[in-house]
C-alpha cells in the first residue's frame, strides 16, 4: 500500500519510489466548489493556504489563475504546478492555456479532475474503487487495465447524495413541513432559523451567486438533526444509498467485483459524518458480501501533490493533462 509521509516520500510496498518530489518548489492546488486549498512544498516545509471556491458557472481558468497569483505572491524559484479540480471536461483539459495564464516562474502544469486526486489521496496506487463527497461527489474505480468514473454531473443532473442533495433534500422536507405536507420534522428549523420569511426561502436562494454551496452548507445541519428526527435520518440513509450505488457500480465497470476482496474507500468532508459513511458502508456490504474497506491514506491534496509520480503503465495517466513551458 502506498504511504504519503509528511516529505513527501511515495513509496510502494516500503521501497522508495521517487524521493522526495524534487528541488523545484511544488504547488499543489484542491480546487472544489466550496473552497480551494492550496500547498506550497519547499523541502520538508509545507504551507497551506485557502481560497473561495471555484464558481462552475463561469470560466474556471481565470479563476484558477487568480488563486494560484495569490498563492505564489513572493515566490520567485521555479515552481512545478498540480491541480485536481472540480469541474474538469475534455474541452477545458488544455494545461496549455493555463500556464499561459501563469507567473513566468511556474514551468510546469500537470491538470487532473478532483476525482483522480481524490483517488490518489485516499487510495494510492492500490486498484480499488474511492467515492469523494463534498457538495458534488464523483466515483473513481481502477482496476488492472481501466478505469471508470461515475456522477459528478453537477448538481442539476447528478451529485447524487452530495452535500448539494442533502442540503436541498432537507430544505424540501423543511418545506413540506412548512406546508403540511408532513406532519412533523424538525428539519423544520432550517427554514425558521435561517430565513426571515420561510415562504420566500425560494427566492432568496434562487437570486444566490454561490446557491450551489449554500444549499450544500445546510447538510451538516440534515445530518445533525438525522440523529433524532426520523425525516432527516431518511435522507441521510438514503444519501448512502446512493453513494453505494454508484460505487458499486465503478467497481463492476472495471472488474473488481471480480477480485477476491474488492477495496473500497471514501475522501471529502461529508464523510467525516459517521452516520452517512456508515449508511455507505453498510448498502455497499449488503450487495458485496466480500468488500474490503479501507480509511483513505490521505487527504486529497496529498493525492494533488503527488500524481506526477504515477506508474506509466497506471490506468490514470492517460487523463493527467501536463504542459511545461518552452
Amino acid at each position: 500500500m502506498w504511504r504519503l509521509d509528511v516529505e513527501f516520500t511515495v513509496r510502494v510496498e516500503g521501497n522508495a519510489m521517487n524521493a522526495p518530489l524534487g528541488e523545484n518548489l511544488t504547488l499543489a492546488l484542491d480546487a472544489g466548489q466550496t473552497g480551494v486549498r492550496t500547498l506550497l512544498i519547499r523541502g520538508a516545509e509545507r504551507e497551506s493556504k485557502q481560497f473561495p471556491g471555484l464558481k462552475t458557472d463561469s470560466e474556471l481558468f481565470p479563476q484558477l489563475a487568480h488563486i494560484i497569483t495569490s498563492a505564489l505572491e513572493g515566490v520567485t524559484e521555479a515552481v512545478s504546478l498540480s491541480i485536481g479540480m472540480t469541474g474538469l471536461t475534455t474541452s477545458q483539459s488544455k494545461p496549455d492555456d493555463l500556464l499561459a495564464m501563469l507567473p513566468s516562474n511556474v514551468f510546469r502544469v500537470s491538470l487532473a479532475h478532483d476525482s483522480i486526486t481524490g483517488f490518489l489521496g485516499s487510495m494510492g496506487v492500490e486498484n480499488g474503487t474511492v467515492t469523494a463527497v463534498g457538495t458534488g461527489v464523483v466515483t473513481l474505480a481502477v482496476g488492472e487495465t481501466e478505469m471508470a468514473r461515475i456522477d459528478g454531473w453537477g448538481n442539476l443532473i447528478g451529485d447524487a447524495g452530495s452535500a448539494y442533495w442533502i442540503g436541498r433534500a432537507g430544505l424540501d422536507a423543511g418545506m413540506r413541513v412548512y406546508d403540511g405536507r408532513i406532519v412533523a420534522s424538525t428539519l423544520i428549523e432550517l427554514l425558521t432559523e435561517n430565513f426571515s420569511h420561510p415562504e420566500e426561502a425560494y427566492i432568496d436562494l434562487q437570486t444566490s451567486h454561490d446557491r450551489v454551496a449554500r444549499i450544500a452548507s445546510f447538510a451538516q445541519q440534515v445530518i445533525e438533526h438525522a440523529q433524532e428526527d426520523a425525516v432527516a435520518r431518511e435522507i441521510v440513509e438514503e444519501a448512502g444509498r446512493e453513494l453505494a450505488i454508484s460505487a458499486v457500480t465503478g467497481a463492476r465497470r472495471v472488474g473488481l467485483l471480480e477480485t477476491e476482496s474488492p477495496l473500497f474507500s471514501w475522501a471529502g468532508n461529508m464523510m467525516k459524518a459517521q452516520q452517512l459513511k456508515e449508511s455507505f458502508l453498510a448498502h455497499i456490504a449488503e450487495v458485496v458480501p466480500h468488500a474490503e474497506f479501507a480509511e483513505p491514506l490521505a487527504e486529497p491534496i496529498d493525492g494533488v501533490a503527488v500524481m506526477d509520480l504515477l506508474p506509466q503503465t497506471s490506468p490514470l495517466r492517460s487523463v493527467i493533462h501536463t504542459a511545461i513551458r518552452p
